[in-house]
């Protein structure tokens, strides 16, 4: 079985400058109480992170809010478990960042990435793997995916990038609560503040996430 070699650990600062700049953080935080001039940023953004080795470039498939159906397959379905993960996008003063387009990646229920550095004999073949939208009015948005399987020794998390014309690129991490054994390379409060918990769903229902994301203002 192919096993890639890249660490999206050891590639921080490398691989993103390869990167093209197109279009173009802690969660969503509580204004502060205090009084403070109006436009005044009141939100800490969000932690950045690298793009890591498995961002599909030569992407030419399915590209939209679920990840669960991948069109020209057939079988039983996706694998693993359903995930509703949603959030907004907001800058430092707590103004919605709209119409930005928001992409996620991650590995499928058996850690496997949809990337040409994949075996594509080892993937779920029905998982799209890759995924954009556009934020609304209020800077919302929401992908249908699976909860992303162990890759290597990392903990399961999901690559997000955020672009909008006029805005430097904006690329981060989301973690899972209960599964963050080696810390993602931050220490706390950082840490958390890349983490979500997870809210069971009714009966056949998915379960679901908040991540709202924080840019710096322009």
């Amino acid at each position: 079985m192919h096993n890639p070699s890249p660490n999206p650990d050891t590639t921080r600062g490398t691989l993103r400058r390869r990167i093209l700049r197109w279009l173009g953080g802690l969660p969503f935080l509580p204004l502060a109480t205090t009084t403070v001039p109006a436009g005044a940023a009141t939100l800490r953004p969000t932690p950045e992170d690298d793009i890591g080795p498995f961002y599909p470039l030569d992407w030419n498939g399915d590209i939209d809010a679920d990840l669960t159906k991948l069109a020209g397959t057939t079988g039983s379905g996706v694998e693993g478990t359903l995930l509703r993960v949603s959030g907004a996008v907001r800058d430092t003063t707590g103004k919605p960042v709209a119409d930005a387009a928001v992409e996620i990646w991650q590995a499928d229920a058996r850690g496997r990435y949809r990337h040409p550095g994949v075996d594509p004999r080892t993937r779920d073949p029905a998982f799209q793997g890759f995924g954009r939208t556009m934020t609304d009015a209020q800077g919302r948005y929401s992908f249908l995916t699976i909860l992303p399987g162990n890759y290597g020794t990392r903990p399961p998390h999901i690559h997000f990038r955020v672009a909008q014309p006029g805005r430097a690129e904006f690329v981060t991490q989301l973690y899972f609560r209960g599964n963050n054994r080696e810390g993602n390379g931050y220490a706390p409060p950082e840490r958390e503040f890349l983490t979500v918990a997870l809210t069971p769903g009714k009966t056949g229902a998915p379960q679901s996430a908040t991540f709202d994301i924080v840019l710096a203002a322009r």
